[in-house]
């Protein structure tokens, strides 16, 4: 039997032996009422946000996220940011906060190629011939079809936020794939969302190098952290990474002089919070310092929707300040 996926079992036993039920689980989505947002993918447009808090509260709640149907693989849409509460979209400072969700049935591949291999190997003892290629399609789409509706649901959220006066779009996400698709679902429920990546005058990485030899050069309020990493540009599979470091440290100059770049580096705003920021421009690891901290630990728990409110207030305007002081920078 294999081990790969614990409830290759379960599958089989529901597929396989037609005496056996056993009830369907999914995987519970946990709705959470604070709101920190971890990392950025930026999207800028030159027009102005299309519609108001009201508008698009109402789109959004036209747009939500269904469950998959028993044979549907996967759904996305919009979800209230709140548990309990009406609202998809919440307002405050010039900002717009609303949260995407993608709701999707796993059936590993592992489990359906188990399943068709036996099946496969019955026909051949049992019939006496080989099974062509044809035929195991139609055997593999016979036995998705039959899992589908017992395979287990996961949720994935995302957080947007929406900066109605820099006219930029912020998704919550790592992964630059992973922020196209966010927008183009609010753009698909909008109708037109003309924005697109942040475009610098020059190459970050260069930029990003001369900070660490000479920290004058930095955007205004913005200080060196602790973190680097550097490639190789002749040679591309060269790369090192410091964790922790003075980043003015000679190692780190040493290797910029042989002719390295750095790709990804560390800063601190104005004692509010840090960052992480790559070669795209994308922020990573987006973390709260002492002063910002100390006004989330001042906020009133009790009322979810106001500290909401309040959080996307803090975090917003410091992102907003950090963001124009990068994007000046770098004449975004």
């Amino acid at each position: 039997r294999s081990t790969l996926f614990p409830y290759t079992t379960l599958f089989r036993s529901q597929v396989l032996d037609p005496h056996y039920r056993q009830c369907l689980f999914s995987l519970p989505l946990l709705l959470e009422n604070s709101m920190w947002i971890k990392n950025l993918t930026v999207f800028v447009g030159e027009e102005a946000f299309p519609c108001s808090v009201a508008e698009l509260d109402e789109i959004l709640d036209q747009n939500r996220c269904q469950p998959c149907g028993s044979q549907t693989e996967r759904t996305e849409g919009f979800v209230p940011p709140l548990k309990g509460q009406d609202p998809m979209a919440y307002a405050v400072d010039g900002f717009i906060f609303c949260t995407y969700q993608e709701t999707a049935r796993l059936l590993p591949g592992p489990v359906i190629k188990e399943l068709l291999d036996e099946k496969v190997e019955h026909i051949q003892q049992e019939e006496g011939r080989k099974v062509g290629r044809k035929e195991k399609a139609d055997l593999k789409e016979q036995i998705t079809f039959e899992l589908m509706p017992r395979a287990f649901t996961r949720s994935r959220r995302t957080s947007l936020l929406i900066d109605t006066e820099r006219k930029r779009v912020m998704v919550d996400s790592s992964s630059a794939s992973r922020g196209e698709e966010v927008i183009a679902c609010l753009r698909k429920a909008i109708g037109s969302l003309p924005v697109a990546y942040p475009a610098p005058n020059s190459a970050p990485y260069t930029s990003f190098s001369n900070w660490l030899r000479d920290t004058k050069l930095l955007p205004e309020g913005f200080t060196l952290g602790d973190r680097c990493e550097l490639k190789g540009v002749k040679d591309e599979g060269a790369a090192v990474k410091f964790t922790a470091v003075d980043l003015g440290q000679e190692e780190i100059l040493a290797h910029l002089e042989t002719g390295m770049v750095a790709t990804r580096i560390n800063l601190a705003w104005q004692d509010s919070l840090e960052l992480d920021i790559n070669e795209k421009l994308e922020i990573k690891r987006i973390k709260p310092l002492d002063l910002l901290q100390e006004n989330i630990d001042a906020l009133d728990a009790d009322d979810a929707v106001a500290e909401l409110q309040a959080r996307i207030s803090l975090q917003g305007k410091v992102l907003r300040e950090a963001l124009d002081s990068l994007y000046g920078y770098f004449e975004v």
